[in-house]
């Protein structure tokens, strides 16, 4: 991308992201209606900030000032957190409007990218993230040493339709949107502990005869930690955390058993657990998760988009 394609990209980034202060009788600006947008989608000053890129006590400043200068009053606060008037209802849609026109304009702008250059922002779960893709990332610097990498190792979803990430790794395929994807693996869950500890075990005769190690509550709706909450007893459990290094960890150093994906096995210095044949036939089998490839349509020809689409695609079949 040249000097003067990267200036432009960056004034359309940041049109969302600008923290001043409207004046009074300045009338309503693109920056206006962003707040707006952002204080709707979140419902609090703390969640608007965030999706703004600045502090609350900014974010709490320009509304006053916005209200103020327009003579109008947009948001109820409340001990909740705040709630949109009618009129702030109205100018939603009209600001997510004018999101989306800044959104083209911008993949207008990238789509002019020549070369696989520049930063492509990646999101993917925690576990991923530190055990798969940053081992990568060296390769992939080799191979196209123009393009840098933001990568997202996050629980939560970036929203790739407002630009939040170019690319994403999950475990589930998206039900809406404009977007393109692609599933890289499907791996099932496997026992596992650290080699000593599968050594003293043996072939287990119960799930009980061991320690377990599960998600933290937070995440306990996720199909691995119902399994064990389902075949487990709770005073069995001697770890619950929503860190996948900190499970592996413990389980690496022997504090007790966990489910984990097949790939994750051999990567972390784990070992499957034996199970006795009484036992085998009695439970349920694991659960068993899918790994896709996410991105925008209107984003994929782009060039540096495109690279790093397929070198994970490549780098995928080594996951398995």
């Amino acid at each position: 991308m040249s000097k003067s394609t990267s200036r432009n990209a960056d004034k359309f980034r940041k049109n969302a992201k600008q923290a001043e202060e409207p004046a009074a009788g300045a009338g309503l600006r693109w920056d206006d209606l962003a707040l707006v947008l952002a204080l709707s989608r979140a419902g609090t000053l703390s969640g608007a900030a965030a999706r703004l890129g600045v502090n609350t006590s900014t974010v709490a400043r320009r509304l006053d000032a916005l209200e103020e200068g327009l003579g109008i009053h947009l948001f109820d606060r409340t001990s909740a957190g705040i709630a949109a008037t009618e009129l702030a209802e109205e100018l939603a849609p009209i600001a997510e409007a004018m999101e989306r026109a800044a959104a083209d304009a911008l993949r207008l702008v990238e789509g002019r990218e020549t070369a696989p250059e520049g930063i492509v922002r990646l999101t993917a779960p925690p576990g991923l993230a530190n055990w798969f893709v940053a081992p990568a990332l060296p390769k992939l610097r080799a191979r196209y040493p123009k393009i840098a990498v933001e990568l997202d190792a996050s629980i939560g979803y970036a929203d790739l339709t407002r630009r939040e990430a170019d690319l994403a790794l999950r475990s589930g395929r998206p039900r809406s949107g404009d977007l393109v994807a692609v599933r890289l693996c499907q791996a099932g869950y496997v026992i596992a502990a650290g080699p000593s500890r599968v050594a003293e075990l043996g072939a287990l005769r119960s799930l009980d005869a061991c320690e377990w190690i599960t998600w933290g509550r937070d995440l306990a709706h996720h199909p691995d930690a119902a399994w064990v909450a389902a075949n487990v007893a709770p005073a069995r459990v001697a770890l619950r955390t929503s860190s996948m290094d900190a499970q592996l960890h413990a389980a690496r150093e022997g504090l007790g058993a966990l489910l984990v994906p097949e790939p994750f096995v051999a990567w972390s210095g784990l070992a499957p657990v034996r199970l006795a044949r009484a036992l085998a036939s009695q439970l349920t089998s694991p659960p068993a998760g899918e790994l896709w490839l996410i991105g925008h349509r209107a984003l994929r020809s782009v060039p540096r988009i495109q690279a790093v689409w397929e070198f994970i695609l490549e780098e995928s079949q080594r996951w398995v």
